[in-house]
């Protein structure tokens, strides 16, 4: 049975020219550049979900809005479809920030089956991308982070928040506002997606 991909961009975007997440998960550089998280989590969301459809893929977009949906309202509605649908994955996509680099994958304290397909977007950042650093926690043996996000705890599915880069970092800024580094993300996303379905996990 295929997966029910459940796509959240993080955040809000921008609403009557506004930014919907003001003045958190912004950062303007020096150059008076700025970057918008909640902007960036939806270009890269829209250009999965034409892949999807393209390929055949059951999904479900759950913030259709360019408002800041509460986590509560998001957490409600992936598990109403997790109550009809068991085979219902989280993916929340999201870019980090906070002084580091790199890519992160970060699931919900303990042991779950969210380990095993954090495991696999894990390998395939790492793969895809060997010259930009991968951030692991292997203290439990694997690479994911585990954090009490409140997408991550009270999601009943599965559920993976990979962290794109850190806006705040020019380096990796200059990435995130790269299209030929937002095409090779959302094709490792895929890729992701493609294997998790057929390890059927």
């Amino acid at each position: 049975m295929k997966n029910l991909w459940v796509i959240d961009s993080g955040h809000g975007g921008m609403v009557d020219g506004m930014y919907a997440t003001a003045p958190s998960k912004m950062y303007v550089h020096d150059d008076d550049n700025i970057f918008y998280e909640g902007v960036f989590n939806r270009i890269i969301k829209n250009m999965l979900l034409r892949k999807l459809k393209q390929s055949g893929f059951y999904y479900v977009d759950l913030c259709p809005t360019e408002l800041d949906v509460d986590l509560d309202v998001r957490v409600d509605i992936v598990n109403t479809y997790y109550k009809e649908y068991k085979n219902a994955v989280l993916l929340s996509l999201h870019s980090n920030a906070g002084g580091g680099r790199g890519f992160e994958v970060w699931t919900s304290v303990g042991q779950t089956r969210s380990d095993n397909f954090a495991e696999i977007m894990g390998k395939i950042l790492i793969n895809n991308f060997s010259a930009i650093h991968f951030r692991p926690d292997t203290s439990d043996g694997d690479l994911d982070k585990e954090s009490q996000f409140y997408i991550l705890k009270y999601t009943k599915c599965p559920a993976i928040l990979p962290e794109c880069l850190f806006f705040d970092n020019w380096e990796d800024y200059k990435l995130l506002n790269d299209a030929g580094f937002r095409i090779a993300y959302v094709n490792a996303l895929f890729q992701f997606m493609k294997q998790a379905e057929n390890k059927h996990i």
